[in-house]
């Protein structure tokens, strides 16, 4: 089973979390073998229904984990792993109920990643939401990321006070489960900015 594994979160909604981990699949891809790459995507919320590959069950996943599945044609991976907690509507109600077990989650999540990653040199894992999403269930992205010891690729908006206080409450919660930043990306700044933004935001970070 690999020992290496990326998490990427975001600091809130709609930053390009999805799309970053497209580019960080694409460039997987170029520097390991196609069978080398995973991807995994352990909790999720807005599902699609997939056929699996060896039962040709129909099932629900994360519809980001369809996306990345198709266009990169990653036939080495079976649907029935790389989704293993979907969260719907009444799930969370369910599970404070105590309708839902914990260790049934964490089992799930265990279970698909060492599945999925017992023939790959890599795994990549999207998180869902900001990195605190899931606590209700206990399942946040800080907790899945230190249970899969994986490290965290923050992605945020461009900008430099809003994106700065957003990654360091970010970060604080990483801080909290153990787990190491690898990285953070700043999406959707302005050409024109580009400059400044990385210049400021690389000073900045380095005061943490």
């Amino acid at each position: 089973m690999t020992n290496r594994a990326i998490f990427v979160a975001a600091t809130k909604q709609h930053v390009g979390k999805t799309t970053v981990s497209l580019a960080v699949t694409s460039g997987l891809l170029k520097r390991f073998s196609k069978s080398g790459v995973g991807f995994i995507k352990p909790v999720g919320q807005q599902h699609v229904p997939v056929k699996t590959s060896q039962s040709a069950e129909t099932i629900r996943v994360d519809k980001d984990v369809c996306l990345v599945k198709e266009h990169f044609k990653l036939d080495h991976l079976d649907y029935e792993y790389m989704s293993p907690v979907i969260i719907p509507r009444g799930y969370t109600k369910d599970y404070i109920d105590g309708k839902i077990e914990h260790d049934m989650q964490v089992q799930r999540i265990q279970n698909a990643y060492e599945h999925l990653s017992v023939n790959t040199d890599i795994m990549l894992c999207e998180g869902t939401g900001h990195v605190a999403v899931g606590s209700v269930v206990n399942l946040n992205n800080a907790q899945v990321a230190a249970m899969l010891n994986a490290d965290m690729v923050l992605v945020a908006n461009g900008g430099l006070g809003s994106a700065f206080d957003e990654l360091e409450l970010n970060r604080m919660h990483c801080q909290a489960h153990g787990v190491r930043i690898a990285g953070v990306v700043i999406n959707k700044v302005l050409p024109e900015k580009y400059d400044q933004t990385k210049h400021y935001m690389t000073k900045g970070w380095q005061t943490v």
